[in-house]
């Protein structure tokens, strides 16, 4: 079982490495901003530090026994876990809305496409290091 939860860690950490320097980086290019979406991070390492530890936790689902031969479905079916915190929990707790839409209307479109990357690099990487 120590396994399965340090499997699952590692990969939801992989996945938000993966899916929060995709954020960051379309924030710098400006495509955030283009989309008009003021959702631009700073790559400094309390940012990284928070995604990877979230992301992490995030990534404990993938040890339940749902869908283990179908990997995209199962890392898509893992990225409602974070993307509903995100979007109805957390955004709302800062102030920016319920969706995140404070942050642009287009935001909740945005960080489907960043969570479904999440999930499937988690689900991915889960599958491969167990």
């Amino acid at each position: 079982m120590l396994r399965k939860l340090s499997c699952a860690y590692a990969a939801g950490t992989v996945g938000a490495l993966i899916a929060g320097l995709l954020l960051w980086l379309l924030g710098r290019e400006g495509l955030t901003a283009w989309l008009g979406i003021a959702l631009h991070p700073r790559l400094t390492a309390p940012w990284l530090i928070g995604h990877l530890f979230w992301g992490g936790l995030f990534g404990l689902p993938l040890t339940l026994p749902i869908l283990e031969n179908r990997v995209a479905m199962r890392g898509l079916l893992a990225a409602l876990v974070p993307a509903t915190y995100t979007l109805l929990i957390y955004y709302p707790r800062i102030g920016r809305g319920i969706l995140g839409t404070g942050y642009g209307p287009l935001t909740p479109l945005l960080l489907a496409a960043v969570f479904a990357l999440w999930g499937l690099a988690a689900a991915g990487w889960y599958r491969q290091a167990r």
